[in-house]
């Protein structure tokens, strides 16, 4: 999950199961993800529906523009092939991985663990 505060409100962005199936009713197909890039707008609005879905998208993209200049501003990381890491997506990325994870796990009716 991934919260912050912009202009005095809180906000609370998560990736959930249901959040998957709303995107993927409009069009967004996760099972291709491997084939394709999505822009980094759809994702970021996708992080919203959960718990704050009437926020215009005009303000989504501002509050990430915001949020993505303080990650900016911050000493540069790199990965492994020199190019920068743009932390606020790695966290963005890190909760649709999570979400689709966790749906992959419930589909079935068959589990196992090692004890």
């Amino acid at each position: 999950m991934i919260t912050f505060t912009a202009d005095g409100k809180d906000y609370k962005l998560e990736v959930t199961p249901s959040t998957i199936k709303q995107m993927e009713k409009s069009g967004v197909n996760f099972t291709q993800l491997g084939d394709q890039i999505l822009a980094v707008e759809t994702l970021w609005k996708g992080l919203f529906i959960a718990h704050h879905p009437t926020v215009p998208d005009r303000k989504r993209m501002e509050i990430y523009n915001e949020l993505a200049q303080v990650a900016d501003g911050e000493e540069q990381e790199y990965d492994e092939n020199g190019e920068p890491v743009d932390a606020l997506m790695t966290a963005v990325s890190d909760e649709y991985e999570a979400a689709l994870n966790n749906l992959k796990r419930k589909q079935g009716n068959v589990s196992w663990k090692r004890t």
